[in-house]
């Protein structure tokens, strides 16, 4: 070792200090363990995955309360960024579909499914409390990055890797600068770019997701809502005010504005053009921002909103934006989510990953330092979190790029989006509301158990579904839509195929129609809620039993002069009783139904026996006719055999005539002379 090199000796190395990586090493630092986070860049800097959903949102609650870092919940709510962070970021209340068709100047169709938990206000300068948000990473990330260090991290920026080593004992980070660094375990939350995927060689060529998409994307000002361009129909909640998707045959665009409330400060909105790569590979002649230029030519009904859009900085274009890796756990690192794999911007999912496998991560590690093993064997419950967050992202994602032939097969797709999306909600959502009442850590830490489950369902089940079940029936509707991408089936029959193979599993509570009614017809899935926090998740996501078995009022707090609300357990027994009337009920119905069966049974036998007393006189109506039918058979012969007798007679009288008429000469002739003599 020179005279200019250092040994440094750690718990945790972790490399990147994004989203993920700043999080990491501040729950960790709060869990007792030495932490160094290492950051080839520096803060601010530029970043995507900017939009967070209410399952994100809610999986940093489970971080912040689970690991003892409240300053994570200040990033959970818009109000809470704007008071603890900056007033950069914007509101995300809905997510907003619309679909343009090529050359056309009006879209051709729109929905909007509103985040239950948004309110919206202009008052005390408009941040809704309870919004989604519009991450302006840059602000973010910073954030996070020092209340990581605040809390005992230690940080080096401009830091490069140099190698990276793993032994029996533990691993040794070597960096350009020339220091080499100790530790026991590392993290790698370098995106893209894994500095532990390169090292072991573990990206996967070509990688796993069916999804192939590139993408094109910058910050711009000047970009207009674009309700004040649209000379159709007004949404509901402004389309500005949440993540506005542009879908069209062969991609989407995504529109975040960051100022999109009432004191927000920053006038910057994230946009980005993704194409489906296998139809519109990329041409390395034609400049991003040609090719942005040839798009909004075509398709006038998007054109109004970018009119006076400007850059500011230079466009970013990729090839393809998939990549996946053959493991993202081995003896002694965990590479997180965006480390592991990605798939693609739509739907806002990548976050989710992120966080939700930071819950188990996170947990894992700190049971590995307990208990003194740091084994590939101990992490496999956030292998397979990881592979199945991927592969249900993959299908969602990939089921829509096909559906972008058709706004009406598109809309069929949409309804797995809204199950999946809510089943998500709910199973992160039950624990938090529990532990909330409890306060007990053993309640929000329920999804331990079984981890790489807690990620998808369908409808409003109330069962935990078992991964593979749910992620097995996406292959079969991923199948179906590869058909339609192969040519192998048109737009309409993979419309009636698709439903059949949604409907084809009887577990699954799937209200098709109803879903895509509520997308189609009326722009809000969930009707909107004037309350906040964990009550308003509750209303629109559990059910009435659930929330009063969780122990959470499900109305609003008393104000100043109403009376107050009667305890969850004085609810729970008026609950109680009102089930048991409704018991009562059902057995009174019961029994009226059980006298109408015997009714309807005493009719059938009634009705039988007249059936059977009918067939006996159709038989012998049978019989009379047959009878019938034999007497003229008779009659005829009869009528013949007179005529011929008849004929007989006439022919025997026309031979007998002329002798009787000798004969009778004769006779006269003697009684004449006998007469005479």
């Amino acid at each position: 070792m020179t005279s200019k090199q250092q040994a440094l000796e750690t718990d945790v190395v972790i490399l990147g200090s994004g989203l993920a990586g700043s999080i990491a090493a501040l729950c960790l630092v709060r869990q007792g363990l030495k932490v160094m986070v290492l950051e080839q860049g520096t803060h601010p800097r530029f970043a995507l995955g900017e939009s967070t959903t209410t399952p994100s949102s809610l999986w940093i609650k489970v971080l912040a309360e689970r690991f003892n870092a409240p300053e994570l919940n200040n990033i959970t709510t818009a109000e809470g960024i704007r008071r603890h962070v900056a007033p950069t970021s914007g509101v995300k209340s809905n997510f907003g579909f619309l679909y343009h068709e090529k050359g056309a100047e009006q879209l051709a169709r729109s929905w909007q499914a509103v985040i239950p938990q948004a309110e919206f206000s202009d008052e005390d300068l408009g941040a809704p409390q309870s919004s989604e948000m519009h991450y302006f990473r840059q602000d973010v990330d910073e954030y996070l990055w020092s209340t990581a260090l605040e809390a005992g991290a230690v940080g080096r920026t401009e830091c490069k890797v140099a190698k990276l080593a793993f032994h029996e004992d533990g691993a040794t980070v070597e960096t350009t600068a020339g220091e080499t660094i100790r530790c026991a375990f590392v993290i790698d939350a370098t995106g893209y770019r894994s500095v532990v995927a390169s090292t072991l060689a573990l990206r996967e060529e070509p990688p796993r997701m069916r999804t192939n998409s590139r993408a094109m994307f910058t910050h711009m000002t000047g970009v207009k809502p674009y309700e004040d361009v649209d000379r159709g129909p007004k949404p509901l909640a402004p389309w500005s005010q949440g993540t506005l998707h542009h879908f069209f045959d062969g991609g989407w665009v995504w529109v975040i504005p960051f100022g999109n409330y009432k004191g927000s400060k920053n006038e910057l909105c994230s946009v980005g053009l993704s194409y489906d790569n296998r139809r519109f590979p990329r041409d390395p002649k034609v400049s991003p921002e040609e090719e942005w230029s040839r798009f909004l030519a075509d398709h006038p009904s998007i054109v109004g909103q970018f009119t006076d859009a400007v850059p500011v900085r230079p466009w970013v274009a990729t090839d393809r934006l998939q990549y996946s890796s053959s493991a993202c756990v081995g003896d002694r690192f965990w590479m997180t989510a965006h480390a592991a794999g990605t798939v693609d911007a739509l739907y806002s999912m990548g976050n989710i990953n992120v966080f939700q496998s930071l819950a188990t991560g996170v947990r894992l590690v700190v049971e590995a330092f307990q208990k003194d093993s740091f084994s590939k064997q101990h992490f496999q419950p956030l292998q397979r979190l990881t592979d199945n967050l991927l592969r249900f992202q993959d299908s969602i994602v990939y089921g829509s790029y096909v559906g972008f032939r058709s706004p009406a097969l598109l809309e069929l797709w949409f309804t797995l989006w809204g199950l999946t999306d809510g089943a998500r909600v709910r199973e992160v959502l039950k624990p938090i509301v529990r532990y909330a009442r409890t306060d007990r850590m053993s309640d929000l830490s329920s999804y331990d158990a079984r981890p790489e489950d807690v990620l998808t369902g369908f409808g409003q089940s109330t069962e935990l579904v078992h991964a593979e079940e749910a992620l097995d029936l996406l292959d079969v509707c991923c199948d179906v839509m590869r058909e339609l991408e192969e040519g192998r089936a048109t737009v309409a029959e993979t419309e009636v195929r698709l439903r059949e193979a949604m409907e084809s599993d009887s577990r699954f509570d799937m209200h098709i129609d109803a879903i895509t009614t509520g997308l189609g017809e009326h722009p809000w899935i969930f009707e909107p809620l004037k309350r906040h926090g964990i009550k308003v998740y509750s209303n629109a996501f559990l059910t009435p039993d659930e929330i009063l078995t969780l122990g959470v009022d499900h109305e609003q707090e008393p104000g100043p002069d109403q009376p107050a609300r009667p305890s969850w357990q004085q609810e729970r027994k008026e609950f109680e009783s009102q089930a048991a009337a409704l018991l009562e009920q059902l057995d009174a119905h019961r029994a009226q139904a059980d006298e109408l069966i015997r009714e309807r049974d005493a009719s059938s036998a009634h009705a039988a026996a007249v059936a059977a007393e009918l067939a006996a006189h159709q038989d012998q109506t049978a019989a009379l006719i047959a009878e019938r039918e034999a007497s003229r058979d008779l009659v005829a012969e009869l009528q013949q055999d007179r005529d011929a007798w008849r004929e007989r007679a006439s022919n025997a009288e026309a031979q007998a005539a002329p002798s009787l008429a000798s004969r009778l000469k004769r006779t006269v002739r003697g009684l004449v002379r006998k007469d005479r003599s």
